[in-house]
């Protein structure tokens, strides 16, 4: 039955028995479920991320009330808890909803008629019981015992990330990544979900780290923010953050000591969570020491060696325009087409069709930047 009213935030709760699913996308995790309130009347229609929720089920939602132009008044799911079936009807239904692998409603009929309302205590304790059930062997028994453990740590996973405030459309994707190692991975390494699992940044996952009680100056958080300091800078253009700036930033960013943060880098450094590389300099000043995100590090070294070797090499592309009259040939092209090149252009053109290797820059307010903001190689 409906439970509750709306609250200022609109949220809602919805209590009732899971009579089908219509709808499901294993990926995500995104359901759409048919509800029986207990009230009589139509059936409700539910949408959202109902991960290991099955037909017989009795479900407590919490969520908000919508309507969908083709589909009608719908209930969105935001998070959900899960009662068994109580009853022989419920539990037949239950169990023959395609939950388990080898229990289809045939056998849970069977199950059931032998079992009664005990049919889940027995699964559950005591599964070497199942081959009293006439026609089940074994090795089939032993199937649906693994299938239940296998249901039964999806619910566990589930309602543990919904305690620490994931949500649970994140808690689907979290169990999709790690299975039977997500509560442990949640526990001791929270700042790992923002680098495996798509849709979670290190705000984010510092928030799950909060609430499972990583400390706020953990060195693991320090390290994940170092990270996320350079991966923020890498949306400016840069290819990486010279070491005083990025110490400054991530100390603003992580409200932790500056001398934490150092040591911190210092052991990222060696662990090869970053690289630190001193790059000279145009004259006699102190190299600049340049720290870079893995990734970024490895593209900036392969193509300054694909750069290398193209200047490098004996052939030449294009040596016809090696003996080109460029004054008549740019005359050419502006009677033949009407095209009036500045001077930069045609510096450009020549540039392009004479040289193995032409870099093409932006000129803005008389600097010039490269096309991957600071790059040293």
């Amino acid at each position: 039955m409906e439970k509750g009213r709306e609250s200022a935030t609109w949220t809602a709760v919805l209590e009732g028995t899971l009579e089908r699913i219509t709808f499901a996308n294993e990926e995500s995790g995104y359901t759409v479920a048919r509800i029986d309130t207990g009230r009589g009347g139509d059936l409700v229609t539910v949408v959202g991320a109902l991960l290991g929720a099955q037909p017989g089920e009795a479900l407590r939602m919490r969520g908000r009330w919508g309507s969908h132009p083709q589909y009608g008044r719908q209930f969105h799911v935001d998070d959900y808890t899960t009662v068994l079936p109580a009853t022989v009807q419920g539990i037949r239904r239950y169990l023959g909803s395609g939950l388990i692998k080898g229990i289809g409603p045939k056998l849970a009929e069977k199950i059931v008629d032998h079992f009664g309302v005990a049919a889940l205590d027995v699964i559950e304790q005591e599964p070497a019981r199942l081959i009293e059930v006439p026609k089940l062997g074994p090795k089939r028994t032993k199937l649906i015992a693994d299938a239940w453990e296998e249901q039964k740590a999806i619910k566990e996973v589930m309602i543990f990330l919904q305690g620490v405030g994931v949500s649970t459309s994140l808690a689907v994707k979290i169990y999709k990544q790690y299975h039977d190692d997500a509560i442990r991975t949640v526990k001791e390494e929270p700042y790992r979900l923002a680098g495996d699992v798509w849709g979670i940044g290190f705000k984010t996952a510092d928030t799950i780290a909060k609430a499972v009680g990583i400390p706020h100056d953990s060195p693991q958080r320090v390290k994940a923010g170092l990270q996320f300091t350079l991966s923020e800078s890498t949306g400016d253009g840069n290819c990486y953050l010279p070491e005083n700036e990025l110490i400054a930033e991530a100390v603003k960013i992580l409200a932790v000591d500056t001398g934490l943060v150092i040591e911190c880098l210092a052991e990222l450094v060696t662990e090869e969570g970053v690289v630190r590389e001193e790059i000279p300099t145009d004259d006699d000043e102190v190299p600049t020491v340049a720290i870079y995100l893995v990734p970024f590090h490895r593209a900036e070294v392969a193509l300054a060696n694909q750069l290398s070797r193209l200047l490098n090499t004996s052939a030449d592309r294009m040596p016809v325009f090696a003996d080109v009259d460029w004054h008549k040939a740019l005359d050419w092209l502006r009677r033949a087409t009407g095209a009036e090149l500045a001077e930069a252009q045609e510096r450009a053109v020549k540039l392009a069709l004479t040289e193995k290797v032409a870099v093409l820059t932006e000129v803005q307010a008389a600097a010039r930047a490269s096309p991957c903001g600071r790059s040293s190689h």
